[in-house]
């Protein structure tokens, strides 16, 4: 199925079949054999989306991986991606939390200056302000690593961390990430990780993903038969979109793999509008009645 044949199925546009007769029979007969499928996805029943007809199909849901940022959680995840939630029954998602715990450079900078607030009132705040934690899924050379080698180790980790995950968890069909999140997301959907991992990946949706460390290079290529939807924006300073579309066009290389992108016009955020939201549900939906 090609990009403008999916994209179709997300439109106003109707699907118009041919409805052919049994031996001995006309159309008019096969009309009345079929009478009970009139209309059921018509005006009929204008609050029926895609998804609720696909539940009448089938009891299968589709199970996604869900990836957060840098510094971010899967709770942070959980409340970037609030409005799709929901927006088909048919998709389970898995949040998960990274396995290192790292603190932010300008938050490390700020817990070393000399503090002018007394110890009775660090306390007070200290005891009212929620502990937060900020994970990752490797650290960063440089920053929290000493050089790029040290992340063999972290790689190693993560490795360990995401097969105990999917033993785990059991039965997963694709993988959602946000930024370092669609960064390993995407290289979980390479041949190199499917071969780790031990798992097999149909569809990932990346927003605002990019080319990591050689540590999880795609130089493998990325595995066939795999959709994807690449998400990201022009206004984007984290992680400008020629680094998505690098990623994008990998994706593309394989041929056998459906590849969709949607370009907003924001910055580093899930986007929240309506075009996206059906999009999005026309893409999961898709994939279930693959």
């Amino acid at each position: 199925m090609t990009t403008s044949r999916m994209l179709s199925r997300c439109t106003d546009r109707k699907l118009r079949l041919l409805c052919l007769h049994g031996m001995y029979q006309d159309a008019i007969t096969f009309m009345a054999k079929t009478k009970h499928l009139h209309g059921i996805n018509s005006n009929e029943h204008p609050n029926m989306t895609a998804s609720r007809m696909l539940s009448r199909c089938t009891d299968r849901k589709l199970r996604l991986l869900c990836l957060h940022g840098m510094y971010q959680d899967a709770i942070t995840f959980m409340a970037k991606t609030k409005h799709l939630h929901g927006i088909n029954s048919n998709v389970e998602l898995i949040f998960l939390d990274g396995p290192f715990i790292t603190v932010p450079p300008i938050l490390a900078r700020q817990s070393k200056r000399p503090s002018t607030v007394s110890s009775k009132m660090k306390h007070i705040h200290s005891s009212k302000k929620k502990k937060m934690e900020f994970r990752a899924w490797w650290r960063l050379p440089g920053i929290h690593q000493k050089d790029s080698s040290s992340l063999d180790g972290d790689r190693d980790v993560l490795i360990n961390f995401l097969r105990e995950k999917l033993d785990e968890i059991g039965d997963v069909d694709g993988v959602v990430g946000f930024s370092q999140g669609a960064s390993l997301a995407a290289w979980m959907c390479s041949e190199q990780a499917c071969a780790e991992l031990h798992w097999s990946p149909k569809l990932a949706v990346l927003f605002g993903s990019y080319l990591s460390s050689p540590q999880f290079s795609l130089d493998s290529g990325v595995v066939p038969d795999i959709s994807s939807l690449h998400v990201f924006g022009l206004n984007d300073y984290v992680i400008p979109a020629a680094k998505s579309q690098q990623v994008m066009d990998i994706f593309q290389e394989t041929l056998d793999n459906r590849v969709l992108t949607s370009v907003h016009a924001k910055g580093h955020v899930v986007p929240k509008c309506d075009a996206f939201k059906q999009l999005f549900e026309s893409f999961l939906t898709l994939q279930n009645i693959r």
